[in-house]
């Protein structure tokens, strides 16, 4: 509680709002890859006291918006058939495949059920042994460990009806690819929070010495963004870049090594496809082979589906700051949160979202 509110005081707030006006002296493009900075960059309306040079630019921080429309629909292939429970969180339901949703399929009478953990999904797997319950995992560093844990322990216990359709991914290889992107105009990296948790400052170093571009990886209270932006800031004006740890009290530079040894014990990395993006090497991470058992890919011998891109939907080019939420033709108009084209207007970290919830 001392920490949220030392880190929300209005007053350092303002102090680092005159600090950043008084040292930008031309005009930057910042880039949060977090989707819960996004969130709290809305939610505090930290972009509405910020000077006109300074631009802030949503990135590929939201697992949801970056999962491939290939593995939507894959997982709605899943949820078809008769044999599979299907289990997901809350968030993957709405968001539109080529043909359907899994909201849609739920409707239709499919098995889906949300959970709030994997284990859930582990519990409701010892619960009905006649079924196969398939869990939809979707996310990045912070939540793969945890994935692995479930995997782990269903093979302990022998819970074999229990397996997972991995679209996983990793941050640092999204961030390369990035600066690799023609027409993609980056000045600095706020960095996640919540992966760096995991992965440690060390998992951006490769990334930073390559690149030389200024990078802080930060919290998300509204002292914790508005200091990362004034490091920002401060080493473009000096033209020093760095990479920085602005979140000591959560992030270590080693990060936590024994989540990070039971994500590696399961999973290996692998290419994967960003939504977007397009595939990036060593990106994704897919069970390894002695772990084959648990993963629905290869117990369901499905094939790849055809897949249709949202028409008009510029989802991809906002996750890549090549766009703002309002810029795309269909937002607010065919796009909103009750009916979304797309998954940055579905998922609760999702730019869209964040941008047609708090934005005036």
């Amino acid at each position: 509680m001392t920490y949220t509110q030392e880190f929300k005081d209005p007053e350092i707030s303002k102090a680092l709002v005159a600090r950043i006006r008084e040292k930008i002296t031309c005009p930057l493009r910042l880039m949060e890859v977090c989707g819960t900075h996004t969130m709290a960059i809305f939610r505090y309306g930290i972009r509405s006291v910020l000077p006109d040079t300074l631009t802030l630019l949503s990135g590929p921080g939201c697992p949801v918006c970056v999962t491939a429309q290939k593995d939507i629909d894959t997982c709605v292939m899943l949820a078809r058939r008769s044999d599979v429970i299907l289990t997901t969180f809350g968030d993957l339901m709405k968001v539109p495949g080529s043909g359907s949703s899994l909201a849609g399929e739920k409707a239709k009478g499919a098995d889906i059920r949300m959970v709030y953990s994997v284990f859930d999904a582990l519990a409701v797997a010892k619960e009905n042994p006649d079924r196969q319950v398939v869990f939809c995992a979707v996310g990045f560093e912070t939540t793969i460990p945890t994935i692995a844990g479930a995997v782990l322990t269903a093979k302990a216990q022998g819970v074999n009806n229990f397996s997972i359709y991995s679209a996983n991914k990793l941050t640092p290889p999204a961030l390369a690819t990035l600066m690799e992107t023609g027409g993609v105009d980056i000045d600095g990296f706020i960095l996640p929070g919540h992966v760096s948790v995991i992965t440690g400052l060390d998992a951006f170093v490769p990334f930073f010495e390559k690149y030389r571009i200024p990078s802080v990886v930060t919290g998300f209270e509204p002292v914790d963004i508005l200091k990362a932006i004034l490091m920002l800031v401060a080493q473009k004006e000096s033209k020093a870049p760095g990479l920085v740890n602005a979140y000591a009290r959560a992030v270590a530079d080693t990060g936590n090594p024994k989540a990070r040894a039971i994500m590696d014990q399961v999973f290996e990395k692998a290419d994967t496809i960003w939504r977007g993006i397009g595939k990036i090497q060593d990106s994704g991470m897919v069970l390894r082979e002695s772990f084959h058992k648990f993963d629905a890919a290869k117990k369901f011998d499905m094939p790849v589906p055809d897949t249709r891109e949202p028409a008009g939907c510029d989802c991809g080019r906002i996750l890549m700051g090549l766009k703002r939420p309002d810029q795309c033709r269909l937002y607010k108009k065919s796009c909103t949160p009750m009916h979304p084209v797309g998954p940055c207007m579905v998922s609760s970290e999702g730019a869209c979202a964040a941008f047609y919830k708090y934005s005036r």
